[in-house]
C-alpha cells in the first residue's frame, strides 16, 4: 500500500469506522458510573494516578473505572455507544471525529510529543538499512494507529527532515504486536512509545533512528473527550475528572516510583520495563493551546485544511 494513494483510503476507512460508531446513541450515565476508555500507553499516567491514588473519588466521582482499548477508534466507539463516558483518543482520530461531524468536546489533554520528550521513537529492524529520514522511503513502517499521535508526529519529523511520507507504506499494528512484526520481518520499522519502546530495544529487535524530539513543534498525543450531551448533563463529573487529572499529573512530578507502579498496574506491564521508560511530558490545562498545536501540525503534514475551532471544541460549562 502506497501512502500517497493509500493514505486517503486509510482516512476514509477510519472515518467510516467512526461514523459507524455513531449509530449507537450514547447513554447519559450518572455520577455513580463514570467509565474512562484509554489506549495502552504510559502517556496516560495522569489517569492511572487519578484512579490508583483515589483522586477521582476525592474529587467527587462516586465510582470510576478505566477501560483499555486497542486503538483510538475503539475509544470513540466506546464513548459513542455509552460503554464509556470519557475517552482518551489519539489526537488525529479526535480531529477526524470532529471533522466528520460528531459532537465531541475536549475536557483534557494527555501528554506531548516533540521537543523536550524522549518517550516516542521510530525503531528500525536490526538488519534494515535505515539511518536517516530519507532511508524510510520505500519501507514498511508499523504505527499503533493510523492518524494517531505517534503516526502524525512521525509524519511531521519526516517532513521537517526532507523525506516523502508518500513513499512509505504504513501498517496499523497495536503496541502488543509490534515486536512480533519486527521479529517476523513483516515491517522494516515501528513507531512506538514507552513502555513498549524499551521492551522492543531490550529484546534486541531494532535500533532507535529518532525520538522525534528535534521537531519545531510539540504535538498533543491524545485528548480526553466526551460527547457534548453527556458533558453538559454531567458538569460536576467533568469538573471532577479535570481536577483529578490535574492531581494525577502533579502526583507524577513528585512521586515517580508510585507513578511507575500505577502505570505498570493499568497497562498490565512488567514494572521493570516501565521503570526503564522515560518521563512523560504531560499536557497543561490550557486545552485551547493544545488544540492549536494539533491544528498546526495537521495542516503542516497535509491531513487537514480546516482547523478545529477551539471555542467550540473545548468544553465549557453551560
Amino acid at each position: 500500500m502506497n501512502t500517497t494513494s493509500g493514505f486517503t483510503s486509510i482516512r476514509t476507512a477510519i472515518a467510516s469506522a467512526i461514523v459507524a460508531a455513531a449509530v449507537a446513541l450514547p447513554t447519559l450515565a450518572s455520577a455513580a458510573d463514570v467509565k474512562i476508555a484509554f489506549t495502552p500507553t504510559a502517556a496516560a499516567g495522569g489517569i492511572f494516578n487519578a484512579q490508583g491514588e483515589g483522586f477521582f473519588v476525592k474529587r467527587g466521582m462516586t465510582s470510576s473505572e478505566l477501560l483499555g482499548q486497542s486503538n483510538g477508534v475503539g475509544v470513540v466507539a466506546a464513548v459513542q455507544s455509552g460503554s464509556a463516558q470519557i475517552g482518551s483518543v489519539a489526537a488525529g482520530v479526535f480531529f477526524g471525529a470532529i471533522e466528520n461531524g460528531l459532537d465531541y468536546v475536549a475536557i483534557g489533554c494527555q501528554s506531548l510529543f516533540g521537543p523536550g520528550t524522549d518517550v516516542l521513537a521510530a525503531i528500525a529492524r536490526k538488519d534494515a538499512p535505515i539511518k536517516t529520514a530519507k532511508d524510510f522511503e520505500g519501507k514498511r513502517v508499523a504505527v499503533p494507529g493510523i492518524n494517531g499521535g505517534h503516526h502524525i508526529m512521525f509524519l511531521e519529523w519526516l517532513k521537517e527532515n526532507g523525506a516523502d511520507a508518500g513513499k512509505i507504506t504504513f501498517l496499523e499494528v497495536p503496541h502488543a504486536q509490534q515486536a512480533d512484526v519486527l521479529r517476523g520481518k513483516t515491517v522494516d520499522a515501528v513507531v512506538t512509545a514507552e513502555p513498549n519502546l524499551t521492551r522492543v530495544i531490550n529484546a534486541g529487535l531494532g535500533d532507535v533512528v529518532t525520538r522525534m524530539n528535534d521537531t519545531k513543534r510539540n504535538l498533543p498525543d491524545a485528548f480526553f473527550m466526551a460527547t457534548r450531551a453527556w458533558a453538559d448533563a454531567n458538569p460536576n463529573d467533568v469538573k471532577a475528572f479535570q481536577d483529578a487529572l490535574a492531581d494525577g499529573v502533579a502526583f507524577a512530578t513528585t512521586n515517580e516510583a508510585k507513578t511507575q507502579e500505577n502505570t505498570a498496574l493499568f497497562l498490565k506491564q512488567d514494572l521493570k520495563v516501565v521503570q526503564q521508560a522515560g518521563k512523560q511530558h504531560f499536557c497543561t490545562p490550557d486545552l485551547a493551546k493544545h488544540i492549536g498545536e494539533l491544528n498546526a501540525i495537521m495542516k503542516d503534514v497535509g491531513l487537514a485544511k480546516t482547523p478545529m475551532d477551539a471555542s467550540k471544541v473545548v468544553w465549557k460549562k453551560p
